[in-house]
């Protein structure tokens, strides 16, 4: 009986990490249909995280004075790690607006997972730590990565899967 329950959750496993391209990665790991709509606040929702050195960082302090652009991800996400050099390209090039601020949000790991990360995949952006996912709830991400632009004045422009392009939706 054990030997079944290891080979269904092998099997559970080689699906999750087959899924195809187009689908789209839930924040649990699974695939859902790449239809499924992408809806959450219209507005910034303050919060306050530890980045991955434990320094408090709330979003409140960026609003009113630059755009930010939060990237919920995880270090298990394939999506995220080949995301990593085009994110730290945005993050050093001031856009014709000034700069985004962008902030990642990792979804629930722990901060030595994710300081290994930041240190092997040499990630330049402020990273922090939705250790309970709470953020991400309130954010109503249904699947990593999803990103999330705030113009200055706090209106959410733009929210998807796909990285955007920053510019087009900040003019």
């Amino acid at each position: 009986m054990r030997a079944a329950g290891s080979i269904l959750t092998a099997l559970a496993l080689v699906m999750l990490a087959t899924a195809p391209p187009w689908a789209e990665r839930t924040a649990y790991g699974g695939a859902a249909a790449a239809s499924a709509p992408v809806t959450g606040p219209s507005e910034w929702v303050d919060f306050t995280l530890p980045d991955a050195k434990g320094k408090p960082v709330s979003l409140g302090r960026f609003i009113g004075r630059q755009p930010v652009l939060l990237i919920f991800w995880a270090t298990w996400c394939p999506h995220c790690k080949e995301s990593v050099p085009v994110i730290n390209r945005m993050h050093k090039e001031p856009t014709s607006n000034g700069n985004v601020q962008i902030l990642a949000l990792d979804y629930m790991e722990s901060p030595k997972k994710v300081k290994a990360f930041i240190e092997a995949k040499m990630v330049a952006f402020p990273v922090l730590l939705d250790r309970r996912g709470r953020i991400a709830r309130q954010y109503k991400v249904v699947g990593i990565p999803t990103y999330i632009l705030i113009d200055r004045s706090g209106k959410v422009v733009f929210r998807d899967h796909d990285t955007p392009d920053v510019l087009k939706h900040l003019e």
